[in-house]
């Protein structure tokens, strides 16, 4: 156990069996909850556990000062899709839970990150901008609505022919 959890605060993440990370994640939930409280008592018990200097050191001066805000929940478990070879066991990805934080490999999140979710929420913020605006406010943009209407109203032959070239192209459900 002791060498899962020196692994894991080297990487900030293991790929493991789903029942071992079942097994760690109270442990390091508790190591966590120590370190947000930097005292020697706390850190003691810390070494008392890991045994490794370096890793409580990480864990008291990095981990615990990002989560002192946070009151649980600071690691997550996820199935990885690919089990094990060999015996086919189910893999399981342990790691911190993070506001920046990537997804790993084989989790069906990771096609949407969060990046592109941002995108979206600012175009979709910019569409409702425009057209909130009132174009008869605009006497400028009135006119030139008033002209697109009018010039669509003078090719009325022209627009039932495009009208059914556009049914045939769009397939009917």
């Amino acid at each position: 156990m002791r060498a899962m959890i020196i692994e894991w605060q080297g990487k900030g993440h293991i790929v493991t069996t789903k029942t071992k990370a079942k097994y760690i994640q109270p442990q390091m939930e508790k190591m966590i909850s120590l370190a947000r409280e930097k005292t020697v008592h706390n850190i003691r018990r810390a070494m008392a556990v890991i045994g490794d200097r370096d890793v409580v050191q990480v864990l008291f001066d990095e981990i615990g000062p990002y989560y002192q805000q946070r009151p649980g929940g600071y690691t997550r478990i996820l199935r990885l899709v690919k089990p094990r070879l060999g015996d086919a066991t189910v893999r399981a990805y342990f790691g911190f839970v993070r506001e920046d934080d990537e997804f790993p490999e084989g989790d069906r999140r990771a096609k949407a990150s969060a990046g592109d979710v941002a995108d979206a929420g600012e175009v979709e913020a910019s569409q409702e901008e425009g057209s909130a605006e009132d174009p008869s406010a605009d006497p400028v943009a009135s006119a030139e609505v008033e002209d697109a209407s009018d010039s669509e109203g003078d090719s009325g032959e022209e627009s039932s022919s495009d009208d059914s070239v556009n049914e045939e192209e769009t397939p009917k459900s």
